[in-house]
């Protein structure tokens, strides 16, 4: 239990900050994705059954708040922590240009994702679809990626401090 209040408290608590702080940018674009960047974070510190729950807590919790149709980033967010645990042993993470790349391309990936549920779910012409992937969704992915390295670094001064661990780097703690 020691465990789990802690990441569902800083979820809830990043997910408070995204929806008020954050929306009230005067330029909606400049706006960074925390909670994909918490969520990334957390498949490199939970084992894949209890961060997936917890992702899809997250998601769940976005999707009550956002407004959205229930169940994209339920969806979603499962599925970036899954793909996120699959490709953390493949990549050295600890720099800042693949921590940068690694939030874009998720960030841009499920972007498309919800993009493509939505177009799914009530269909629109793909030329009403590209001018949203070059407006909104590349500016999006391209500052959640700025935003990543220094939240990585917070993030991990944080779960060392919460969890009595000695300060490891993102590859260590597997």
């Amino acid at each position: 239990m020691k465990r789990v209040i802690p990441p569902l408290l800083g979820g809830i608590f990043f997910l408070i900050l995204q929806t008020t702080v954050l929306s009230s940018f005067p330029i909606q674009r400049v706006r960074p994705d925390i909670l994909l960047i918490f969520t990334l974070y957390l498949a490199f510190l939970f084992p894949p059954i209890f961060g997936g729950i917890l992702a899809f807590f997250i998601g769940y919790l976005m999707d009550l708040y956002s407004g959205n149709t229930l169940g994209f980033y339920a969806f979603s967010r499962p599925l970036v922590f899954f793909a996120a645990q699959f490709f953390k042993e493949r990549f050295y993470l600890e720099e800042f240009s693949f921590q940068f790349l690694f939030a874009f391309i998720f960030g841009m990936l499920e972007g498309i994702l919800i993009l493509i549920l939505m177009n799914a779910l009530q269909p629109v012409s793909l030329g009403n679809l590209y001018p949203l992937l070059f407006t909104f969704l590349l500016p999006q992915s391209f500052f959640t990626g700025l935003a990543t390295p220094p939240l990585f670094f917070l993030f991990q001064k944080g779960s060392s401090l919460l969890f009595h661990q000695p300060e490891k780097g993102i590859k260590e703690r597997v």
